[in-house]
């Protein structure tokens, strides 16, 4: 069996639809799937010292799969020691890294992976820092003979793929300190500070270079890194930057009496699975205290009870799970009232959801 030569056209014109964005990783991921029998596909990442992984974009698989994985069966994933030796960019089989005869003895197969197949195929991506980001997909059946075909056409994808990595991975930021209301944050005396990969200033607003440059609650080392003056708070600072920090995107800590919201930046499916995690700190010093009438806000916007609710928890560091517990209702009701926060109030994030209520809070002072 061969993979006909327009589908594989199709395949490899999806990655470049991705580059210049005119497709997503989901649509490459969903036409790879009707290819392979019985296809789900992920795009994941592994850390073997960490034994930790988490799928980053999927197709076919369920929430709960995906949840599972990365809770429990990424730590005992059999394949991980042969996969993080495997060539980059050579497709291969699940047989490659552990004969079926011992694949189908662990609990890794048995109370996990035949919910979705017998077998799979992959492909290494990128190697960084120990961590490896893979494609990986699973097979309904069939011998290695007969999925060879599928191992090899990723092995010809390999190459756009690549460039798709490459052009991803060359960073272009997808939010600048102007894109999230810099100098209206100036306005207020609020610093901000957008902090990329290994903990690297990607960029500040005025009243943030000041703050770096004064050295108090917020600081650059010799390596250009930011750091906290706590070392509770700086740690909060790597944990919300750990590329396996999961579920909470927002944290308040109090430094040297200035009051810094930290919060993990949400990145396009474009990018996400390529790039390191990204994050604003929001600085408010201790003469700028601030006291917003969230009530009266969300009055305006035509919010409910509920979702007044939502918005004064994570103006208040809470994430959506400390929500959900205090409010005796599941994360999905309150993420679905969350969305409707966002849309009443036209904002796409925590972050633009903060800087509308400081810009609120200021023009109503000045009246």
């Amino acid at each position: 069996m061969i993979v006909a030569e327009d589908t594989y056209d199709s395949l490899v014109d999806t990655i470049y639809g991705v580059i210049f964005g005119e497709a997503t990783w989901d649509m490459f991921l969903g036409r790879w799937n009707e290819i392979v029998p019985g296809g789900r596909t992920t795009l994941f990442c592994h850390d073997p010292m960490r034994a930790q992984g988490a799928s980053q974009i999927d197709k076919g698989f369920s929430e709960e799969w995906v949840e599972s994985y990365a809770d429990h069966f990424a730590a005992v994933n059999p394949w991980s020691p042969a996969m993080s030796v495997m060539p980059m960019w050579r497709g291969f089989l699940s047989e490659e890294l552990l004969p079926r005869e011992a694949f189908v003895r662990t609990e890794f197969y048995n109370d996990f992976w035949k919910q979705c197949g017998e077998t799979a195929i992959g492909m290494a991506l990128v190697k960084r820092g120990g961590q490896m980001f893979n494609i990986s997909s699973s097979i309904a059946g069939g011998e290695p003979d007969d999925n060879r075909v599928y191992a090899d056409t990723l092995t010809r994808l390999a190459p756009h793929l690549h460039r798709a990595v490459r052009y991803f991975e060359a960073g272009r930021s997808e939010k600048s300190i102007d894109e999230m209301g810099g100098r209206l944050f100036d306005a207020i005396g609020v610093g901000v500070l957008l902090v990329g990969d290994g903990g690297r200033l990607d960029s500040a607003n005025e009243v943030g270079e000041r703050l770096l440059a004064e050295g108090h609650a917020v600081r650059l080392d010799l390596q250009g890194r930011v750091c906290l003056a706590e070392t509770d708070a700086d740690a909060c600072l790597a944990r919300l930057l750990s590329r396996w920090r999961d579920g909470e995107r927002q944290q308040v800590v109090m430094v040297d009496g200035e009051r810094l919201t930290l919060i993990r930046l949400q990145k396009s499916a474009r990018i996400q699975f390529f790039d390191a995690p990204s994050l604003a700190i929001i600085i408010e010093p201790s003469s700028k205290p601030v006291s917003m009438d969230v009530p009266r806000l969300g009055g305006q916007f035509g919010l409910t009870r509920a979702e007044i609710k939502i918005m004064q928890g994570l103006l208040h560091g809470s994430s959506i799970t400390d929500i959900a517990v205090e409010s005796n209702r599941s994360r999905e009701t309150i993420r679905s009232q969350l969305k409707s926060v966002f849309a009443k109030t036209g904002v796409n994030s925590q972050s633009e959801l903060l800087r509308l209520v400081y810009f609120s809070e200021q023009a109503r002072r000045n009246n």
